[in-house]
């Protein structure tokens, strides 16, 4: 017979569990209180009032300016994990309320909830489940961080190498496995050094504190302060209780044994007024004022409906990119906007805008994204808006351009053209557009034996083999004896087509590939398209070593490409990169470099959090109330394929017919 009694004893146990982590923090206090009332028992306390009232003015200033210091590094935390989590809150509102939970949470204790509670105050488009995450986060990264501190620094007080290299050894662990736990997605390169950096420099100046508030005639470094410091804020934190009362004290007793008690006493208690009281009652004052949500005026991800309005009006054919991971931003009134990539920690707009959207929208966008706004392959027009508004800017590719309605290959410039033509003619290779119903099974089979044989396909702004993308595209095929042996795909514009994939076997004959576009060049002619695009040729920068153009333009396919194109007798548009900082530039340069020469897998490449993550405030007479936190958006950065793509019956978005 089955046993209930399991069933019923697992939940009991829960609860118990449960009620013992509440109550946790209290016995820690309880017991922290005890034992430092007795220790207290020897200490002169006599001696301790006068040793406060002793201190000259400047001493506590200095303490003054040191705990401002310290709340400040505390707030920056929020900052980097507000960008690491993408939320899209500005960094000096993420700041304001990473301060503010910090000085309530580590007077009242139970940090993690308290924590929560303010953010979610201080951050009304936040709702409370994203505070409580990012909560967490603060506390699990910051224990971390102090404990490799805190383990250094008894590294350096004689007589504790043991535990310092216990808490060293558990706090790298920590900060190894840090980005595997669930609820934040993936931290960048560069995002756990920067959360050591601002603890470093809010313990230090805490420790500070303690030793500016200890008596003028008190001998003792500095650094020995700072250290003794970090080993008793980490007991206090360890124990939870409120302010880490008992711990923080009796470690710091323990370890700076060569102080009188009451001089310690004194600086301690000057501490908790300084770092602890007056913080906390500013924080609480502050909070008591109702905050506004900061709605951003700025740019937003299209999605649905808006997102095939505004391919329908695109500038430039290249935003058929759309249908293969690239992203539409869209400012408020959905009349401007940008087609955008992520790479790394750069956010690169590619080709022409819709509209005229402000570079400082963007740039503001990308920061609070906590990436490096960029332009890739933008025109002259917006590459000298770019240098106007201080931007760097340099030239990195020529476009071939062909104007439909006046080229033809009977032109002096297309007389190897001409020639390719007629061998492929001559071979038998016959032209033909594929319609709505692509062989999707014969280009696969080009595609993979030009794959093999060139060493893979490129990304970022180079549309790649897949069903999704080539449904929208303009697709002509070359085939031989009814065999196929080569295909090309063209994005469709309102106005303008451009060459995208370039496939072809090694059987195909000399002059196929031109036999294909001049065919794409007519249908585009008859489409209406007043110009086709072969895409862009690399233009190194001048300050480029020579040698290393050299080595880039000595790479297979790169001088035959350069002919190919040269062979229709385009004209040609300059190519232009830009970012706000030089240094910026230099790492969208090696971040975009990455992505097209080393894609992520289709579907899994980084996606843009939002800046309307969180609740939007959403009117309700007077009242303002809270949209739930879009969950997706906080369990990763890859999107799937098939939500960027639209219903797999919704086959098109341009107006543009396949058919010549």
């Amino acid at each position: 017979m089955h046993d209930p009694r399991p069933s019923t004893a697992t939940p009991a146990t829960a609860r118990l569990g449960r009620l013992a982590l509440r109550l946790l923090p209290l016995v820690a206090l309880a017991i922290g209180g005890w034992l430092l009332a007795r220790r207290c028992g020897t200490i002169d306390f006599g001696a301790v009032w006068p040793a406060l009232a002793a201190l000259p003015p400047q001493q506590w200033i200095g303490a003054l300016a040191c705990t401002g210091l310290s709340l400040w590094a505390l707030g920056q935390y929020d900052v980097v994990l507000h960008r690491a989590m993408g939320t899209g809150i500005a960094p000096d509102r993420a700041r304001a309320a990473g301060m503010r939970a910090m000085a309530i949470s580590q007077t009242i204790g139970f940090g993690s909830i308290t924590g929560a509670l303010v953010r979610w105050r201080a951050l009304p488009e936040c709702d409370l489940w994203l505070a409580t995450r990012l909560s967490v986060w603060v506390s699990v990264s910051f224990m971390a961080a102090l404990g490799l501190l805190a383990g250094l620094s008894l590294l350096l007080l004689e007589g504790h190498s043991a535990l310092a290299a216990l808490l060293a050894i558990a706090a790298i662990a920590a900060l190894t496995r840090i980005t595997r736990l669930p609820g934040l997605p993936q931290l960048r390169a560069g995002t756990l050094p920067r959360l050591l950096l601002w603890t470093v420099i809010d313990t230090s100046a805490a420790g500070a504190v303690i030793w500016l508030l200890l008596p003028a005639h008190v001998e003792i470094a500095a650094s020995a302060a700072i250290f003794a410091y970090l080993a008793a804020l980490g007991a206090g934190l360890a124990s939870q209780s409120p302010g880490g009362v008992g711990a923080f004290e009796l470690v710091l007793l323990a370890l700076m044994p060569q102080l009188a008690e009451a001089d310690l006493i004194a600086a301690i208690i000057g501490y908790r007024v300084v770092y602890h009281a007056v913080p906390a009652l500013i924080a609480l004052l502050a909070l008591i004022r109702p905050v506004a949500p900061d709605i951003p005026s700025g740019l937003t991800l299209a999605r649905g409906a808006e997102r095939h309005a505004a391919l329908a009006q695109a500038p430039h054919s290249e935003w058929g990119l759309a249908h293969q991971g690239a992203r539409i931003l869209l400012s408020r009134d959905r009349q401007n906007g940008w087609l955008v990539r992520r790479t790394g920690g750069t956010l690169a707009v590619i080709g022409e805008p819709m509209g005229q959207p402000e570079l400082s929208m963007l740039h503001a966008h990308a920061s609070r994204l906590g990436l490096t706004a960029a332009l890739y392959k933008c025109g002259p027009r917006l590459a000298r808006a770019a240098r106007d508004a201080g931007w760097a800017v340099e030239r990195i590719a020529t476009e071939a351009v062909i104007d439909t309605a006046s080229w033809s290959a009977d032109r002096p410039a297309c007389r190897s053209l001409r020639r390719k033509l007629k061998a492929a003619a001559k071979s038998g290779v016959e032209i033909t557009c594929a319609g709505d119903h692509l062989p999707l099974e014969e280009m696969a089979r080009v595609h993979a034996e030009w794959a093999a044989r060139s060493g893979g396909e490129r990304g970022f702004s180079m549309g790649r083999f897949c069903p999704e993308l080539l449904a929208h595209q303009y697709v002509v095929l070359a085939r031989r004896d009814g065999v196929l042996v080569g295909f090309a795909s063209f994005h469709q514009g309102r106005g303008d087509w451009t060459l995208d994939l370039m496939r072809q076997t090694a059987e195909a004959p000399d002059g196929t590939m031109m036999a294909i576009v001049v065919a794409a060049i007519e249908a585009a002619r008859e489409a209406g398209a007043a110009k086709l695009s072969l895409a862009a040729l690399p233009a190194m920068p001048c300050w480029i070593p020579g040698w290393l153009v050299a080595r880039i333009a000595a790479r297979p396919g790169c001088a035959g490409l350069e002919q190919f194109k040269r062979g229709f007798g385009p004209g040609w548009r300059p190519l232009y990169i830009a970012a706000p900082t030089r240094a910026g530039l230099l790492r969208a340069g090696v971040e975009i470099a990455r992505a097209i020469h080393d894609p992520a897998p289709l579907g899994r490449e980084p996606g843009l959090g939002t800046i309307e993550l969180g609740a939007r405030p959403v009117q309700k007479g007077r009242d303002t109330a809270r949209r739930p936190i879009r969950l997706p958006v906080l369990r990763g950065f890859a999107p799937r394929l098939t939500d960027q793509t639209g219903p797999a019956h919704d086959r098109r978005a341009l107006p543009t017919s396949r058919n010549p």
